[in-house]
């Protein structure tokens, strides 16, 4: 299984303003460093943030390639299924009709009243929006306030750390932990 962001998302899901704002910092002029500096710690709180939760707060495109299309999609919440191909060893593509997207159960995925036959050494390439929505007011506002916070745990605490076991700041943790993804494993 691999995941590829095809389109970024267009806006972020916390204004520098706004984290300006938090950290009582005086607003910025649109291209001076702190402003700069501001954009890289909202994006990497973020990151950060939909890594551990599998999830993608702003809408961006991805690609999925997989050999079991039945499996659920590896990020929520999803927008939008734009296509699903068959892809043999050789590159040929095959058009995969028929399903439709299924938002029941731990994750989308895709439902079918028969899946594909997968050829040896092939896959299928699902091309998928997903995100909350293209506005940030779209993101939850427990979400938004937990981008706000790690982006000011990470402005505050510029050093890096040995330790690896290092937890996320407590609010963060307590407003990502509704949304934390189920693991058997």
């Amino acid at each position: 299984m691999s995941l590829t962001r095809q389109s970024p998302p267009a806006t972020l899901a916390v204004t520098p303003d706004a984290l300006a704002e938090h950290l009582r910092l005086p607003h910025a002029a649109p291209e001076t460093e702190q402003t700069v500096e501001l954009v890289t710690l909202v994006k990497a709180a973020t990151a950060a943030i939909e890594r551990r939760l599998d999830t993608a707060l702003v809408a961006q495109g991805w690609l999925w390639f997989t050999a079991d299309p039945a499996r659920p999609l590896p990020l929520a919440p999803v927008l939008s299924v734009e296509s699903a191909e068959i892809v043999d060893r050789h590159g040929t593509r095959t058009p995969w009709t028929g399903w439709t997207l299924a938002r029941d159960g731990p994750g989308p995925r895709l439902a079918a009243r028969s899946f594909p036959s997968i050829p040896t050494d092939g896959h299928v390439e699902i091309a998928f929006t997903a995100g909350y929505g293209t506005a940030p007011e779209a993101v939850p506002d427990d979400l938004r306030h937990a981008v706000t916070l790690m982006a000011a745990h990470f402005y505050e605490h510029r050093t890096a750390t040995d330790d690896p076991r290092t937890p996320l700041p407590l609010g963060v943790a307590a407003l990502l932990a509704p949304y934390s993804p189920i693991r058997l494993s």
